[in-house]
């Protein structure tokens, strides 16, 4: 998703870059093992903020695509960004049943190809608090492309 948006920015004259939190993970993790430590993810979140933040400096805009649902989670990656840049967020919703069916049908999927782990999240986030300020999509309903439409006008409502 987080792809799409950037290309829906770039197709408006926006130059755009990604991150992606999973491979950030990856990155701090050379064995490669299933994504459980959640210092690691502390980390990696924080990581992506500084990357964010460098990658602002050159690009108009960018998108971090990861779980960012919990107080902590985003001020480890807000922690990171200068005081002058402001995160927007996004939160992609979907029902349990479809969420499964995503992930066995994706390959490159980990954990959450385990039901009882995707079962546990979905019912962790049944605790997440949405930000007043957060766009909302459940993707159960619209495409990929309208769900990047949606948040690219969200994202340059918010930057005027």
């Amino acid at each position: 998703m987080g792809r799409a948006v950037a290309v829906e920015l770039d197709h408006r004259g926006h130059d755009s870059a990604v991150v992606d939190l999973d491979l950030v993970y990856e990155m701090l993790d050379p064995s490669r093992g299933p994504k459980t430590d959640e210092l690691r993810w502390r980390e990696a979140r924080g990581l992506a903020g500084k990357i964010a933040a460098g990658l602002r400096g050159r690009r108009s805009a960018v998108v971090v695509e990861g779980e960012f649902t919990t107080d902590e989670q985003r001020h480890d990656f807000c922690s990171e960004l200068p005081q002058e840049l402001r995160a927007s967020f996004v939160t992609l919703t979907v029902d349990f049943d479809e969420a499964w069916l995503r992930a066995i049908a994706d390959p490159t999927r980990g954990m959450s190809k385990d039901k009882d782990f995707l079962a546990a999240h979905y019912r962790a986030l049944d605790n997440a608090k949405w930000g007043h300020e957060d766009l909302v999509i459940d993707t159960g309903t619209v495409s990929v492309s309208v769900a990047a439409r949606s948040v690219a006008d969200s994202l340059l409502r918010t930057s005027e």
